[in-house]
């Protein structure tokens, strides 16, 4: 098999600009990917500082002025590099998930389904002036021109014979996935395991452009998917590289929702 794509060696985490990174990447090269934007919540969002409590995320890379032109110009890139057909699975809230929407169907995007993460242990509301925020959602667009992947017999592998529902219930990350750094918005193994086994198929080329803690390409290495991804800060490069580098630890938490090939 090609482990490259042009100058990008496939299963690599490179230290550079999101932006920088894609376009280093020919069009139509990369057959999914998903994608766990900054949501301006640095910038909009709520800050609460308790001394033993909550806190919103509150780090610079989260905090982008011209927020509409990043992610347009992001959007632009992720459909470039899409293969007809490949699928982009992109997280939000509130705070970015409309614009992006929106945005996506102006650039040619077409929106098949808007997935729900219902936390089962949110942190709670301490200002008392909203409910608890207890979900975030992902987006499932397809780059039109050929058949999407939606593997059915996946869906019925996770959900006891059954297709599942648009709705994944689960905890917050447990600290045990954090056993080699935190990251502030690090997603549960479980459910990146089974987006990307539903969207992807063994020996996909996944594009993570956020690498942050490193799930989403521990998920692809597991399911046997090959990665490219990008992040600017090394502490979190270093902390996917540990994990990559430990997959039977990762394996152990997942082994009943990857395919019996992966397994």
């Amino acid at each position: 098999m090609n482990r490259n794509i042009e100058q990008l060696e496939l299963n690599q985490i490179y230290q550079l600009d999101v932006l920088e990174g894609l376009s280093l990447l020919p069009d139509n090269s990369v057959d999914s990917a998903i994608d766990d934007p900054p949501y301006n919540i640095g910038l909009v969002g709520a800050h609460v500082n308790l001394r033993n409590g909550y806190q919103a995320i509150n780090e610079d890379w989260d905090k982008i002025e011209n927020f509409e032109e990043f992610t347009t110009e992001l959007l632009c890139q992720l459909y470039r590099v899409l293969k007809p057909g490949g699928s982009l699975l992109n997280y939000g809230t509130h705070h970015n998930i409309f614009l992006t929407g929106q945005l996506m169907k102006y650039i040619g995007f077409k929106v098949k389904m808007m997935y729900v993460w219902k936390k089962l242990n949110p942190p709670p509301s301490f200002l008392g002036t909203n409910p608890t925020y207890a979900t975030e959602f992902i987006i499932w667009a397809v780059k039109e021109g050929s058949k999407c992947t939606y593997n059915l017999d996946y869906a019925k592998h996770i959900n006891s014979g059954k297709n599942i529902r648009n709705v994944f219930e689960t905890p917050l990350t447990p600290q045990r996935e954090k056993k080699y750094g935190k990251f502030p918005c690090q997603k549960p193994l479980d459910m990146t395991t089974k987006l990307i086994n539903l969207h992807s198929n063994e020996n996909d080329v996944v594009l993570v452009p956020f690498c942050g803690s490193g799930t989403e390409v521990v998920a692809a290495a597991l399911s046997n998917r090959q990665f490219i991804s990008f992040d600017i800060n090394q502490k979190y490069i270093d902390i996917a590289n540990a994990r990559l580098n430990n997959l039977e630890e990762s394996r152990a938490l997942v082994s009943g929702l990857l395919n019996p090939t992966s397994a």
